[in-house]
Order: structure tokens, then C-alpha cells, then sequence
């Protein structure tokens, strides 16, 4: 970790919530991803081109998706991905999550849209946001309690989830 990172452990303290940058992706990003989404209370957004299987096919961030779904009934879990194919021949937590609870965790998929240049972002409740720039490896930023910079990235996310469509090879078979 860089020198203004801290420990994704420390975000659950208020007083060490603080903008950290150069965050490496995949790792230790899906940390802060896990961080963030453990302290939601209604709402998790989840952008990613592929839903890379390193940062995002993790036990400790679909237990804390699970744990937001079923904690309350106004949750909502969206998670918008370009590329579907991986998390499909693969298997995903978050895609089985899904098909779990499909009241509550929605996956949909977004071919091309010039808005989006392949970020992969994390937003919760309206108030914290991990980012990473598309095509990226490093430089992820995070923000746990920055209400401006999460309603810029939620403005994003609405408006390509508007575009995208549910895709029939991410519902469970049931025979």
C-alpha cells in the first residue's frame, strides 16, 4: 500500500474515514469493495466491465451483500456488467446471490455507451464510493462518506442501468 492508503479495516471508525487514493486493483481493492459494502444500510451499486473475478467472486463481499439483503426490506443490490461471459462459464458469489434472492439483487448487462469508459465503481447508499478508471490497475480512489462524489458516480450508474437490459443467460434454470 501507498503512504496515504490506511487499512480497509479501519473504515467501520468513523474518525479514520477519509479519502484514500492509489488503491491497486485487484488487490487491495476488493478489500475496500467488502469495507464499503459491509457498512450499506439500504442500497449497493456495483459497476464493472467483467465483475473481475479477483476483486469481485469474493466469500467476504457476498456475505455482506447477503447480510444487506436480508437485513432490510427497502435493499437493493444492482450490479451492472458489460461482459457476462465470465461469470457465466465460471460461476460468480454474486451472480448465485442473485438467483438467490432475485427480489433483492439484481444483475443486468450493458453492451458499448459512450458515458462509460470500463470504470469499475462501488457506491453505497448515496454517501461512498471506491473507484478505479477504466482500463486501470492502480489509481483506484475511495471516498466512505462523500455524498457529492457518490451522487456524481450514482447519476453514472442510473443512467446506464436506464440502457441495460437483463440478459437471459444470468436467471437460474429451474427444472
Amino acid at each position: 500500500m501507498s503512504n496515504n492508503e490506511t487499512e480497509p479495516e479501519n473504515i467501520a471508525d468513523s474518525d479514520k474515514q477519509n479519502y484514500v487514493n492509489g488503491i491497486d486493483f485487484p488487490q487491495p481493492f476488493d478489500e475496500y469493495a467488502i469495507a464499503l459494502c459491509a457498512s450499506a444500510r439500504r442500497h449497493v451499486c456495483i459497476l464493472s466491465p467483467q465483475l473481475d473475478h479477483t476483486a469481485f467472486d469474493t466469500a467476504g463481499l457476498a456475505d455482506a451483500l447477503s447480510a444487506l439483503a436480508r437485513d432490510s426490506r427497502q435493499s437493493d443490490i444492482r450490479i451492472l456488467v458489460s461482459d457476462i461471459q465470465g461469470i457465466v462459464t465460471r460461476g460468480h458469489r454474486l451472480l448465485e446471490l442473485s438467483r438467490r434472492l432475485p427480489s433483492k439483487v439484481h444483475i443486468q448487462r450493458l453492451d458499448e455507451h459512450p458515458q462509460w469508459n470500463g470504470e469499475n465503481c462501488v457506491i453505497r447508499d448515496r454517501s461512498g464510493v471506491l473507484a478505479l478508471p477504466g482500463g486501470a490497475a492502480s489509481g483506484a480512489f475511495f471516498e466512505p462518506d462523500s455524498r457529492a462524489r457518490a451522487q456524481q458516480y450514482l447519476e453514472l450508474f442510473n443512467s446506464l442501468w436506464n440502457c441495460s437490459v437483463p440478459d437471459p443467460a444470468l436467471r437460474a434454470l429451474h427444472l
